[in-house]
């Protein structure tokens, strides 16, 4: 199977080059690597190019209208989906994407292999990532989500018809939630695979020039609001949050989250949000089929 993976990135100087040195030690290669910029005014780029001198597989891209800010939410998908018109422009040939964060390192050397492998035995997967973790005060390690259907934005594959089948991605906060949910409703299997676990070195939440945690807990507040998720998966998540993390952080997330529902309606069409009320009902009861319970 070919392998297309296309990078969102901004000013990632920091850890750009860790992420690429992740990518050329693997076993095996993409087909094509697309790193679009979106107007970095840092040295990422540079560090960008001097890799694509040595790996023909790389290319660099720099989108000439940028945003302010690093790529995230809306942003994000939409230089996705400018990788995908770039990919479709250099005649790439592909059967997978994958939507790579440039602030990750990948800790085993089979992690594309691995993924394609799972992809060729089992026709049915349609979305797949490994698992990120964060590195705690005391440099232990922290998964940042425990739900095997939920696979993780940092780190997306996609199989080609599952991404036509959703009708690509959603341009809003929450574009990596609803794409397995609508995956799902398809009959495609979504999952995350912890035998491959990555670090996200700066998670969207602790990034002091995207507003840090507080600033974080409201976008992912206002994501569960655009993908029509029913009240009470707030209640779930502040108590989560006040267990993991403290009362502060727990009451912030169910206020932005009263605040989400009352000024903003859901970003997803009605029948979406039946679909997303579906599926929460058989998160509930845990009826999901996975790889190794499929019959393919």
């Amino acid at each position: 199977m070919k392998l297309l993976i296309i990078t969102p990135f901004k000013n990632e100087e920091d850890s750009i080059g860790g992420t690429i040195a992740s990518i050329v030690k693997q076993g095996i290669y993409p087909a094509a690597w697309l790193l679009m910029d979106d107007g970095s005014n840092d040295s990422s780029p540079e560090i960008v190019k001097d890799y694509a001198k040595k790996y023909p597989f790389i290319h660099y891209h720099r989108r000439e209208k940028t945003s302010s800010t690093r790529a995230t939410g809306n942003n994000v998908v939409e230089l996705f989906n400018l990788g995908l018109q770039v990919a479709d422009t250099m005649k790439i040939d592909w059967d997978i994407v994958s939507k790579l964060d440039a602030d990750l390192v990948i800790q085993r050397n089979d992690y594309i292999e691995f993924m394609l492998s799972k992809f060729e035995k089992y026709p049915s997967l349609g979305i797949a990532s490994g698992v990120t973790f964060i590195l705690g005060d005391d440099n232990t390690r922290i998964i940042e989500s425990k739900h095997k259907w939920h696979t993780q934005g940092p780190n997306k594959f996609y199989r080609k018809e599952c991404l036509q089948a959703i009708g690509g991605l959603r341009p809003f906060k929450g574009w990596d939630g609803i794409d397995d949910i609508l995956a799902r409703d398809k009959g495609y299997i979504t999952e995350k695979f912890f035998e491959q676990d990555i670090l996200h070195l700066y998670p969207t939440q602790t990034r002091q020039a995207e507003g840090g945690f507080q600033k974080g807990l409201s976008r992912e507040a206002y994501g569960y609001r655009n993908m029509g998720y029913p009240f009470y998966m707030y209640l779930f998540k502040a108590m989560k949050l006040v267990k993991e993390r403290g009362i502060q952080e727990g009451s912030l997330f169910f206020y932005y989250g009263v605040k989400a529902t009352l000024q903003n309606q859901p970003l997803v069409s009605k029948e979406e949000s039946r679909i997303v009320k579906r599926f929460m009902a058989k998160r509930i009861e845990n009826k999901f089929i996975y790889t190794n319970t499929s019959t393919l």
